[in-house]
Order: structure tokens, then C-alpha cells, then sequence
């Protein structure tokens, strides 16, 4: 057996993992930066963000599982890798903490300045900032899988008002939590904070857009560490210049690495990171057994676990 690995961060923080994997008979082989020359002849392929579309998958003609080093699958054509009968498998609970911290994060250094702050302090200057509360303010959250409902705790814990948005049933652990679920355009025109942890999909690519953002206060801080295409940033860059909403920190972007001509470089508004929510020791650790794993059971196994 032969696994591929294209994911920079796939066994960085747990390097045995290699071992175990060759102890049980498969050879690894990485490919990194991918080199689509390198899918000819595998039976597994753990994956990161690189594309595994029809080409990549009508390369890799021996191909049994594709393991996502992560949560997101976007990247990953489903439906045509379900046609070849390729299994696919994330890695579900590994960063919920990982990203809820780094969601929150954003909220408080966007609210407060502090990367603003930090900069002046090191150019020598001491420049007062007046920020914005977040202690007893109002949260809109955008998803509640396991992600969002880790902001949510996070947010009570500021004592703040939790508003949820979900196109699930509401669950028991939100009812603890002390979400309330409410609407879109009530959580659009009443939370003071509004962070986004929807999937990808048709109907979520621009939720946030022109006519969604001019809804909300000009109070807002919009907060996103999902994906980039949630949001049309042309739109955004228009209210956060204009005074819209009054702040937004971004992790993640519509064309990732974001450019070094992008409008949102430099704005004294936005607090922009190059999309690392997920990435902590703890979270890279966990993230790459369970990938692993995942490929042990299938192609020793015939065992599935974590399909998507």
C-alpha cells in the first residue's frame, strides 16, 4: 500500500505518526509542494488544501480514500470522487477550540486595537486607542456545529447575549450553552459581534454582501475564520471605508494567499491573519492521527471511519 501526502503540516507536531504508518505495512511517500506527477500509483492520498478535483482524482487511478487533513472539504469534489468510488474522511472535533479561540481573538484585537496599538508602541510612539466593549454585548453567530457553539461558550463567558443561527434543529448542548436562536436579519440588524462559521456551499458563497452588511449596525464587528467566499469583499471594503459596520478581522479570504494589492491590506479597521485558526500544537497533533487513522482503518481494515 501507498499513501501520498501533499499537507506541509501533516505530521508536523507528531512526527512518529510516519512510523506507525510504515509499521502497519504502508509506504509513505510526500509530495510537497505537490507534484501532481506523484498521484500515479497510490492507495491513499491525505490531503490539505490543494485541489482534488476530476484531473487530480482521473490521475490516481489506484485511489481508494482521499483523507482531508482537516475539517473543510471544499476543496475536495465530492461527487465526482463518489462516481470512482473513492472514499473520503475528515477529521471532525480536532480544532473546534483551535478556531473558536482564534474567532474570539479577532473579536477582542478588532475591538480593542491591540495590533494597532502593539505597532505604534514599537515605532516609539504612545498613542491612546478608544475601543469598543465586548463584555455584555450581543453575539451573532453564523453555523452552529461544533465550532460555532464553542464561540458561543466563549461569548457567555463575556457574559454576553448569544444569538444563533442554524439551519439545523436546535440541540439540548445549545439549550445549555444559552443560545437563542433567531433569523438572520435579526441577527443582522441587533448583534453587536457577528462571527461566521457556515460551511461553503452555493447558497452561502456572498451571504455577507451589500445589501446584508448595510442591515447591520455601523456598530458591528464582523468576524470570519470559515471561509473567504462567505463573504464578497469588494462589498465589504465599500462598508468598512464608507462606516457600515465599524470593523471586521478576517482569517480567511476569497482567493487565498490574499494579495499584496488587496484594498483590506492597511485598513485601520480590519485585523487580517493568513488563515491560521486551526493551527495549533494540540490541534496539528490531533488532526494528523486522526488522518492517519482514518487511512489505517479503510485500507487495512475496510473499516470507514469519519466519511463526508
Amino acid at each position: 500500500m501507498k499513501v501520498l501526502v501533499t499537507s506541509p503540516s501533516f505530521g508536523k507536531f507528531n512526527p512518529a505518526i510516519f512510523q506507525e504508518l510504515e509499521s502497519r505495512g504502508i509506504e509513505v511517500v510526500r509530495s510537497i509542494p505537490f507534484n501532481k506527477s506523484d498521484l500515479n500509483d497510490i492507495d491513499g492520498w491525505i490531503v490539505g488544501l490543494e485541489s482534488v478535483g476530476k484531473e487530480e482524482l482521473d490521475l490516481a487511478k489506484r485511489l481508494k480514500i482521499v483523507a482531508k487533513h482537516g475539517v473543510g472539504v471544499d476543496n475536495i469534489d465530492l461527487d465526482y470522487a463518489k462516481k470512482r468510488g473513492i472514499v473520503c474522511t475528515n477529521t471532525p472535533g480536532t480544532n473546534n477550540d483551535a478556531v473558536a479561540d482564534m474567532a474570539f481573538g479577532l473579536m477582542l484585537s478588532t475591538a480593542r486595537m491591540i495590533p494597532q496599538a502593539y505597532q505604534t508602541m514599537n515605532t516609539g510612539e504612545w498613542q491612546r486607542y478608544d475601543g469598543r466593549s465586548v463584555w455584555g454585548k450581543t453575539l451573532g453567530i453564523i453555523g452552529l456545529g461544533a465550532i460555532g457553539k464553542s464561540v458561543a461558550r466563549r461569548g457567555k463567558g463575556f457574559s454576553m447575549n448569544v444569538l444563533g443561527y442554524d439551519v439545523s434543529d436546535r440541540s439540548e448542548e445549545e439549550k445549555k450553552i444559552g443560545v437563542t436562536r433567531s433569523s438572520l436579519d435579526e441577527i443582522w440588524e441587533s448583534a453587536d459581534y457577528i462571527s461566521l462559521h457556515a460551511p461553503l456551499i452555493d447558497s452561502t458563497k456572498h451571504m455577507i454582501n451589500r445589501d446584508v452588511l448595510r442591515k447591520m449596525k455601523k456598530s458591528a464587528i464582523l468576524i470570519n475564520t470559515a471561509r473567504g467566499p462567505l463573504i464578497k469583499e469588494e462589498d465589504l471594503y465599500e462598508a468598512l471605508v464608507d462606516g457600515e459596520i465599524a470593523g471586521c478581522g478576517l482569517d480567511v479570504f476569497e482567493k487565498e494567499p490574499l494579495s499584496q494589492t488587496s484594498p483590506l491590506r492597511g485598513l485601520d479597521n480590519v485585523v487580517i491573519t493568513p488563515h491560521i485558526a486551526a493551527y495549533t500544537i494540540e490541534a496539528g497533533a490531533l488532526v494528523s492521527e486522526k488522518a492517519a487513522h482514518n487511512m489505517i482503518s479503510y485500507l487495512l481494515d475496510g473499516k470507514t471511519i469519519n466519511p463526508v
